[in-house]
């Protein structure tokens, strides 16, 4: 679908920016409208303005770590007995951060002129998704806001934590690889051109590997930019290609079906699905209305496709585990339980004992498979590295042997 930056102003008068992806111009601005922001301009991206504007929009954003840390503290107030309003005006005196202290500020303006929380959170979507915000309203009706909000922090810290744990992990065979990568930069930009000097200055034959090196060697030395104008508009094409809603279907099915990453990247997304409908369910959400609320988290169109065939079967009274067994797409094992659940009347709590079971084994996976990077990244770059050296060793041996 088209990506769309838009600019919008709140009900209290804020002027926010974002963007989004919208199947046209007039769907967007409804979708901010019933949102209750009042869209000022809505402008189609092209590529690279996308890419910048993603990277702005990311930079005003508040963090995650804000997010789970106002949510844990008003959870906490209000557990406490401490009334809305009050538990506003101290996380609000206490924040250090500037934007979160202005953020409160805004939630506790929009309370006192009448309004609910929810709809409070509502006016800030580029903080507070639907499934946050949908969240919070379920506990205003039952009385339970609390309780739904430290669900919530609950929620966002596990969702931290995977994600923390993942990246930590990949920072060591990251290091190795940007070393290797700028070794061989080295080598084949400085060492090896000095070498093919030499043999150009003595009219010796070089062996064929080593005038493959310096040859490329040469090509990469006068005609870099090529090189980085070929990976700028592949980099531009792929990412036209995947803003298409069949290119995004394609390479989510491909990315499924990828040896050892296809099954990572298949518990991850339904690690997050089954957590976050768990979470709706125990909370006091409508089946319906947590299928549809946790397919906004699920990333892989595939897997979102599937949601949609569910919903429609769990409307027409059809079981979950039914449905998600002829999907094809959720392991055996995971469909079970999910019947031991519905037979049983504990859903919620079997979903996330399903997401406690799938994210201990991503972390499990994580840390196999990058200790076998990390080995395999050293052996590639001593491969290619030893390569180039060694293809510098035949010639300087084929000059000592004419010598002879």
């Amino acid at each position: 679908m088209p990506n769309f930056a838009y600019e919008a102003i709140t009900a209290k008068g804020q002027r926010i920016q974002g963007q989004n992806e919208a199947a046209s111009r007039e769907v967007l601005i409804a979708t901010l409208l019933s949102q209750g922001l009042q869209p000022v301009s809505v402008k189609k991206l092209r590529p690279i303005e996308g890419i910048l504007s993603d990277l702005l929009v990311r930079k005003s954003r508040f963090s995650h770590e804000a997010l789970l840390a106002f949510t844990r503290e008003l959870a906490d107030l209000l557990a406490a007995g401490v009334t809305l309003e009050r538990s506003l005006v101290v996380i609000a005196d206490s924040a250090e951060d500037a934007r979160t202290k202005d953020l409160v500020t805004e939630l506790l303006q929009a309370i006192q002129g009448g309004k609910s929380l929810s709809e409070a959170l509502s006016c800030h979507p580029e903080i507070f998704s639907r499934l946050y915000v949908n969240m919070v309203t379920v506990g205003e009706l039952g009385g339970v806001l609390p309780k739904v909000l430290a669900r919530l922090g609950g929620f966002l810290e596990r969702s931290r934590e995977i994600r923390n744990f993942i990246v930590t992990s990949s920072i060591y065979p990251s290091i190795l690889a940007i070393v290797g990568i700028l070794s061989i930069f080295v080598l084949v930009t400085f060492v090896v051109p000095k070498f093919g000097q030499i043999f150009e200055d003595l009219n010796q034959p070089m062996p064929l590997p080593t005038q493959m090196i310096v040859s490329f060697s040469a090509f990469a030395k006068s005609w870099w930019w090529i090189l980085v104008l070929a990976g700028g508009a592949g980099f531009l094409a792929f990412s036209s290609f995947l803003k298409t809603r069949d290119g995004k279907t394609r390479w989510d099915r491909f990315v499924l079906r990828l040896p050892f990453a296809g099954p990572m990247i298949l518990r991850i997304e339904l690690g997050r699905l089954c957590r976050t409908l768990g979470t709706l369910l125990e909370s006091g959400v409508p089946i319906l209305k947590g299928i549809s609320l946790a397919r906004e988290v699920v990333s892989n169109s595939v897997i979102r496709e599937s949601l949609d065939e569910i919903y429609k079967g769990v409307r027409q009274g059809q079981s979950l585990s039914g449905l998600m067994k002829r999907g094809r797409i959720y392991p055996p094992l995971i469909v079970n339980l999910v019947s031991i659940g519905e037979e049983t009347g504990a859903m919620d709590a079997m979903l996330l004992k399903i997401a406690d079971d799938l994210d201990a084994r991503i972390q499990h996976d994580t840390k196999v498979y990058l200790s076998l990077v990390e080995p395999l990244t050293i052996v590639v770059m001593g491969l290619v590295i030893g390569g180039i050296i060694l293809s510098m060793l035949l010639a300087v041996f084929g000059i000592n042997d004419v010598a002879l």
